[in-house]
């Protein structure tokens, strides 16, 4: 028998289907934990787009590449939190630079609450993707800090553009 599961993908493994989403449920939840503050301005700010929901497609990788492992060990549900937080804060702050309106179908929140607080609750979202990094030990801090170095680099270098003499697809 064939599951239809996340992203309209067909799965033939009922028992797979069943890790996986029990995975993603658990990252959701997380993924609200983490984003609560003794500030309920902060709380809503945070959850904004957690609550406007997304594919949640790294995750879903996150949790199909534990099962090339241990998918119960007590690092995966974590991480996938860790890389959906990181995307997340990307995002508040990408809506910033693109001067963005609508993010997932709602105001983004540089519409709702102006750039100062988008930026400041993507840093945020940092801050706490890297309280539960710090958890999962050194080496899931170094590959973070190497992909958030990455991220960033490209971001100045999409900001900046080509140099004079450059080629747009190099650069």
């Amino acid at each position: 028998m064939t599951v239809v599961g996340p992203f309209g993908l067909h799965v033939r493994d009922q028992a797979l289907e069943a890790d996986v989403q029990s995975g993603l449920a658990a990252v959701e939840a997380g993924l609200l934990e983490a984003t609560k503050s003794d500030v309920p301005f902060i709380t809503d700010a945070a959850q904004h787009l957690v609550r406007a929901g997304g594919k949640r497609f790294r995750p879903l990788l996150v949790m199909l590449a534990s099962q090339f492992g241990d998918p119960d060990a007590p690092g995966v549900v974590p991480s996938a939190v860790v890389v959906e937080l990181t995307h997340l804060a990307t995002l508040y702050h990408d809506d910033v630079m693109d001067e963005a309106d609508v993010r997932r179908g709602v105001p983004s929140a540089n519409t709702r609450w102006g750039n100062s607080v988008a930026v400041l609750t993507g840093d945020f979202l940092f801050a706490r993707a890297s309280h539960i990094l710090a958890d999962l030990g050194p080496e899931a801090v170094r590959i973070q800090a190497e992909a958030f170095e990455r991220l960033v680099t490209g971001q100045i270098l999409e900001t900046a553009g080509p140099r004079d003499g450059r080629d747009p697809v190099d650069h």
